[in-house]
Order: C-alpha cells, then sequence, then structure tokens
C-alpha cells in the first residue's frame, strides 16, 4: 500500500480548498464540505442534481 507524501497530501488539500470554494451551477452555493459530483469541470451538489433530475422526470 502506498502511503501519501506530504506533497501529495499538501496538493490534495489544497485541492479540496479550491473545490469548497466553488459555486454550484445548479443553486449558486458555495459548494463546501458537501458531496458533490463533477463533471465536465463543474461542480453540483449531490442533492442538487438529485432534485433536478427527478423534476425532469416528472415533465
Amino acid at each position: 500500500m502506498k502511503t501519501m507524501t506530504a506533497f501529495e497530501k499538501q496538493l490534495q488539500i489544497e485541492k479540496q480548498n479550491r473545490i469548497a470554494k466553488t459555486h454550484c451551477k445548479l443553486c449558486k452555493h458555495l459548494i463546501g464540505n458537501k458531496p458533490h459530483i463533477v463533471f465536465e469541470e463543474r461542480y453540483f451538489h449531490s442533492v442538487c442534481l438529485k432534485k433536478k433530475t427527478n423534476i425532469a422526470l416528472d415533465r
């Protein structure tokens, strides 16, 4: 099992912080620490996508 180096840990933390500061493309709120999905370099809250999918299926 490979352990992460200090540099890899720092890169992962920086990436998490960058993602946390981006906005969900559906609800426009910060992603933060909530579960999210990445699609074509866009970030969406998992809950927002489920709501949007349910609305689209109801039509």
